[in-house]
Order: C-alpha cells, then structure tokens, then sequence
C-alpha cells in the first residue's frame, strides 16, 4: 500500500515554550563573547575560570561512566618488595596473605568502586610479561620508568620513592668507601637483582653489573668475594630487616652510605596496554591517587610502613 503522504508544513518561528534548552557549549560560547570585551586582567581571570569549569564537566562526565567490575588481578614481584609488597610473616614465617603500603592503596581505589581484585606475587619478570602481552595479569604495583618500560607499558602517576645507598662488605672495604658520584661505581664490581631496571643509574654501566635472583643470593655473594657492592633502596632494605627476611641494615660486617648525586626513585603502578582494560584502571587510579594525596591519605599510610 502507498504511504500516505503528508501535508506540506509552513515554516513558522519557533514559539517561546518550544525554545530549544541551552547547553554547556551555548553557556561557554555566550562567555567566550563575554570575556572579548572585558579588562585584559579580568579577561584572564574569567578564561581561567571557564577552563575550570569545562574541566568539571569533564570530569564529571567520566565519573558517570560505569565501571568494569570483573575481577582485576593484579602482580608483583615474587622476591618480595617490603614494606610496598610482601607477605606478612606469623612467628616469623611468611603467611599467603600479601600486605604492605602499596597493597592497603590498591585497596583503597578499588575497594571504594567496588571492584574485585585479585593480587599474586608470581616471578618478575613473569609478572612483566603477562601484564605486556595482556594475558593473566592487567597491572603490577611498583615499577620504576625508563624508556624502553614506557613503551611497554602505561604508568600512574607516582606514588611513592626511594633513596639508593650503597653497600660493601667491610672486610674488604675496612676503612670505608669515598664516591663523589655514582659514575664512580664503575669503578668496582657492581652487582644487582636480574630484572631491576635500576633506572636512576644513568652513569653507570648496568650491562656490566654481576646479577643475582634475589636479596639474599646478592649478599652472599658480595660476602664471597664475587662482586664488591651493590646500590639498593635502602626503604626495601630496611623492610626486608623489618620483616626478617634479610638483614643487612643490622649486620656488622656490612656497611653502607647514601650514594652521591642520585635523584629519589619514583615508583609507579603499571598497566597493560594491550589489554582493553588497563587505560581505564590507569584513569581510575590516577583519580583516586591525586585525591588521596591532596587528602594527605597517601602521606599517612606511608607513614605506617616508612620511618623517616
């Protein structure tokens, strides 16, 4: 059946009731306007104003966004990375529960959105792997940057950092070290743990480091006389002593100094790039980060794990 045709309408002004409503773009096009005749100071004054409020609009838009809540699962390293990571010990055995500064901010985030989570400690560089490739794991809670991980990976703002000392084994270095920068480590047998990035030792030669799998398997072997030091953090250092599972901090026959001309390292939360999910966990945290610090929550929680 033919469809009935229409009637050909008049066009006619629009009647005041049927108005189309103004928007936020009609508001800051009507403003833009505005601010053209005003004063040049009040003129900033009211385009940083309009700045402002088109940022709220856009971070109120991507707060209604709804959020995936399926699981996340997260990694980090198996070593342990106390007091950030590390499972918590009862009479001085580890435990399966995983605890620490960087597991109670995850927490946090992903506790107040109601988002599962699920966190593991698998090896290292495992961990790294899964998380570019995008398979198992979507994010990892500590990492430090450098340019080949930023390829590999989308990084959070950051959310903590550590300071690098040195530390050499007394019996061979009885009347101490004297470093005027840390260019003069490639003066010694420098070792490290396989898979650090050590990414704030721009003047040294990290191919030529001698790598050990752990904390416990470097001091051996510094103590043997297989390398002369080693540059660690000595928060980690000093949460592994605190957990009783290495203690270099208190031994007698180790000494240490803070190495000259080192910045801080941050650390960071990394996520997958290939996994669909990993831009949004890294919005989502970087939200929540930047709000827990302007609240001084970040500063506190520390405060329980790092003593200053």
């Amino acid at each position: 059946m033919e469809a009935r045709r229409q009637p050909r309408s008049r066009f006619t002004m629009p009647q005041p009731c049927c108005k189309r409503k103004k928007t936020s773009a009609d508001w800051g096009k009507r403003k833009q306007q505005d601010i053209k005749s005003m004063h040049p100071d009040r003129e900033i004054a009211m385009r940083r104003l309009l700045a402002a409020f088109v940022c709220v609009l856009s971070l109120s838009s991507h707060a209604a966004m709804p959020q995936d809540r399926s699981l996340v699962r997260i990694c980090d390293d198996g070593d342990e990375w106390p007091p950030f990571t590390y499972y918590r010990r009862v009479d001085g055995k580890p435990t399966q529960e995983i605890a620490g500064y960087s597991v109670e901010v995850i927490s946090a985030i992903l506790n107040k959105h109601g988002i599962p989570f699920q966190i593991n400690l698998p090896p290292w560089k495992r961990c790294l792997g899964s998380i570019e490739a995008g398979e198992s794991y979507v994010m990892a809670l500590s990492a430090s940057k450098n340019p080949d991980r930023e390829r590999r990976f989308l990084f959070s703002q950051p959310y903590y950092q550590t300071h690098y000392y040195v530390f050499y084994a007394k019996n061979r270095f009885p009347q101490g070290l004297r470093l005027d920068s840390q260019a003069d480590l490639n003066r010694y047998r420098l070792g490290g743990i396989k898979g650090y990035a050590y990414s704030n030792l721009a003047a040294v030669d990290k191919d030529k480091m001698t790598r050990a799998a752990s904390y416990p398997e470097l001091v051996k072997m510094m103590k043997a006389g297989r390398l002369d030091l080693f540059a660690e953090d000595v928060e980690v250092m000093a949460g592994l002593a605190s957990i009783g599972a290495l203690d270099v901090i208190n031994d007698p026959a180790v000494g240490r100094l803070p190495l000259p001309g080192a910045n801080a390292n941050p650390f960071h939360m990394i996520f997958s790039r290939k996994n669909p999910r990993g831009e949004a966990l890294r919005q989502l945290v970087d939200a929540e980060l930047e709000t827990m610090r302007r609240s001084g929550q970040l500063a506190r929680l520390l405060a329980k794990y790092v003593k200053r």
